[in-house]
């Protein structure tokens, strides 16, 4: 795992700045060439300072299941694909995680909207690619309060 650094020499300004972002909120501070004299010394009092607000700091939220602007589906890990073939169009709720990629669609027509969404997020909260796990799983949580809670997460619908 790579050392994350959280200050930047700002050339210009001629200073170092230090940041870090907890639960979405940033701190920063500068510290100038005038104060410290030299590019080291500012990055050295910047890594201080990092290191006495760190600690107040809430910690950080993981990247993994973390919601962004970019999901439009309404579950981490779960897309809308589109595709065209032979003029026809066709839609897929897919899983997808880091391990693998490609993950695991569910066609709309064979499986009906509804039950594709769901499908995708079981399979992605399992992350698994076995469609017997998934079917089992979708069975065993259909009609209950945990299905209608996924549904109601879904925030995009084929057209």
């Amino acid at each position: 795992m790579r050392k994350a650094a959280n200050f930047t020499r700002n050339t210009a300004s001629k200073c170092v700045t230090a940041r870090i972002t907890r639960g979405r909120e940033v701190h920063a501070q500068n510290f100038s060439l005038v104060e410290h004299k030299t590019w080291a010394a500012a990055e050295r009092a910047a890594i201080a300072w990092l290191k006495t607000v760190k600690p107040d700091l809430p910690p950080p939220i993981p990247i993994k299941n973390r919601m962004t602007k970019r999901n439009t589906s309404g579950i981490v890990g779960v897309q809308l694909k589109h595709s065209v073939r032979k003029g026809w169009h066709h839609y897929a709720w897919q899983a997808f995680w880091s391990q693998k990629p490609g993950g695991i669609c569910f066609g709309t027509v064979k499986y009906g909207d509804d039950r594709a969404f769901v499908c995708a997020a079981i399979a992605r909260r399992l992350e698994s690619t076995d469609r017997n796990l998934v079917e089992q799983e979708y069975h065993r949580i259909k009609g209950t309060a945990e299905y209608r809670a996924i549904l109601r997460r879904k925030a995009l619908v084929p057209p």
